[in-house]
């Protein structure tokens, strides 16, 4: 046995010889093609081995059968939004959105999907399917928002750590489609929301911890890790991995982590950090208990300018009907 590197097997478009670990496991077949994919997926294995036999290499560029250790990693990475069963997924609901009650289920299974993807190093398919959820995203959620609309309508409701992104990147979307930026901004900005918190995915935080207290540096740490996976492991532009970084910075410079003010804080990361405070509101993870859409924005508007881009704010505070009281409690299923 011998290890090959990460360099050897980027020559190479079709595999010449069988790849093992270290523990004598097949990891890929001779003759499979090395797509980007399970290039970036090699990278997961600290050590890789071939047998120290000679081989021919395989020019027919078709995938041979998958070993069983194959077979799961392609389990992992072949799943589409319209070929998964919502069926097989367990959530609570917003029995009063736009949206009707399946989609909600089949976009927040998607998106769980991708994380789990994201967070076992398939970046480049992970990446791939976040494009297509800006696309649904757009298409099943976006089309239903009229100029007034009511924020509880739109929101997920259920699992933070799935839906608080997710509401976030929609937020933020029709905030940025209301100042009218580009398309290619209004997806990038899209991303950046799916993709802001990321870094709390390293982090153990306990299920208990309803309010997120800000001063502890444990939480404030995701914005760098975040930052970082979305920079040099995410390899995605510098515009979307500064969201990560900044979304928790305020116009009046208390923000963290970086202690950044006004106009040092990037127009992304300025329209990020009002759909998440909002979002956080509306799920009582700040030290503000308020029961329904009228008390978020109510609240927005008493924190202010020394916290948002006045321009961000005020965009955000007339996107949605003021007089919009339902109890997010009563909108669960």
């Amino acid at each position: 046995m011998r290890i090959v590197t990460p360099k050897e097997l980027s020559s190479y478009k079709v595999l010449p010889f069988d790849l093992y670990t270290e523990n004598k496991g097949k990891i890929l077949e001779a003759g499979e093609v090395l797509t980007p994919g399970k290039l970036i997926m090699l990278k997961n294995y600290i050590k890789i081995y071939t047998e120290d036999f000679n081989t021919e290499t395989i020019n027919t560029g078709n995938e041979k059968n998958d070993s069983d250790g194959d077979k799961t990693s392609a389990q992992i990475m072949n799943f589409s939004y319209e070929g998964l069963d919502p069926t097989d997924f367990e959530t609570v609901i917003n029995k009063d959105a736009y949206v009707k009650m399946e989609t909600q289920v089949r976009i927040k299974y998607f998106y769980k999907r991708i994380l789990d993807l994201l967070m076992q190093g398939y970046y480049e398919e992970g990446l791939l399917k976040l494009n297509s959820l800006i696309g649904i995203l757009k298409t099943e959620v976006y089309k239903l928002v009229q100029k007034s609309s009511k924020g509880s309508k739109i929101r997920f409701l259920g699992e933070y750590e799935l839906c608080h992104p997710l509401n976030v990147a929609i937020i933020s979307g029709l905030i940025a489609q209301k100042l009218e930026f580009s398309n290619v901004a209004i997806d990038q900005i899209i991303l950046a929301g799916l993709l802001h918190d990321i870094g709390k995915l390293k982090i153990n935080l306990t299920d208990s911890e309803a309010i997120l207290t800000m001063n502890e540096d444990e939480v404030k740490e995701h914005t760098v890790i975040g930052y970082k996976m979305i920079k040099e492991e995410f390899e995605l532009p510098e515009e979307i991995a500064k969201v990560a970084l900044e979304h928790h910075e305020n116009n009046d410079g208390s923000g963290y982590p970086q202690g950044l003010s006004s106009d040092y804080i990037s127009e992304f990361s300025q329209i990020i950090n009002v759909a998440n405070y909002y979002d956080n509101l509306a799920f009582n993870r700040t030290h503000t208990l308020i029961m329904n859409n009228k008390e978020a924005l109510r609240t927005m508007l008493e924190v202010g300018t020394k916290r948002f881009s006045a321009k961000m704010l005020y965009t955000f505070i007339h996107m949605f009907n003021y007089d919009d009281s339902k109890d997010f409690n009563d909108m669960v299923v």
